[in-house]
């Protein structure tokens, strides 16, 4: 279904792995008078153009232009929507994924050689999600997991940070749990004192998804609870 609010642009239709590769047609109906300026670098196909039809995908019919006369079509009809600049666009955003990701893989990397070797004191999950300031869940995975004994947080604390695995399907090893969590079989908790530099690497890991749990924070508390 097409939408006539739509800016007028080519799309791919069809594309021929024979002899014309992608073929580019508009993605909405004109006036047939538009039509005719740029017909010219066009071609009305048909099944019968292609030397072999069982190698196109697509719809083969109707009015389209191969990739190389696609900029002399946008012209001739005024399209500002040009395949030029949407490659462009596809391009910069790739281009950010990609740094992203790389960004993210390296906060990673140092993140679990911080807390690796982190102690792992005794807590329960509730008073920590209590305490917290605030609470990371990267892509909702302990939102979504933890039913099953799965997921991740990241906790930060005024004084500290945890970083809690769950631990608690049933084949996991429940013995090597120091995080108590309420009807289920636990977690592993590694706990360093609070750093900005660390709460920032935990910001581009979990792209700042906080955890939908209920927070109250620790500064409205008088309790320790060990929490420091």
């Amino acid at each position: 279904m097409t939408n006539d609010n739509e800016d007028l642009k080519l799309i791919v239709k069809c594309t021929d792995e024979e002899k014309y590769g992608k073929l580019y047609g508009l993605n909405k109906q004109i006036p047939e008078e538009e039509l005719e300026k740029a017909k010219k670098y066009m071609k009305n196909f048909a099944p019968v153009d292609f030397p072999d039809i069982m190698k196109v995908s697509g719809n083969p019919r109707g009015w389209m232009c191969t990739y190389e006369n696609a900029p002399k079509v946008e012209e001739a009809l005024n399209i500002t929507e040009t395949l030029a600049k949407r490659e462009k666009e596809q391009k910069e955003k790739r281009k950010y994924y990609d740094e992203n990701r790389k960004m993210k893989e390296e906060a990673q990397l140092k993140l679990e050689e911080i807390f690796f070797s982190a102690p792992r004191p005794p807590q329960k999950l509730n008073i920590l999600l209590k305490f917290a300031d605030i609470v990371y869940d990267p892509a909702n995975s302990f939102r979504d997991n933890s039913y099953y004994g799965g997921g991740h947080l990241y906790i930060i604390l005024k004084n500290s940070i945890w970083y809690i695995m769950n631990n608690g399907r049933e084949e996991n090893n429940w013995n090597i749990n120091n995080i108590e969590i309420d009807n289920a079989g636990g977690a592993v908790g590694f706990k360093v004192a609070y750093s900005d530099e660390i709460h920032n690497l935990i910001k581009i890991v979990t792209e700042e998804n906080i955890y939908s749990g209920e927070t109250l924070r620790e500064e409205d508390m008088n309790l320790s609870c060990g929490l420091g």
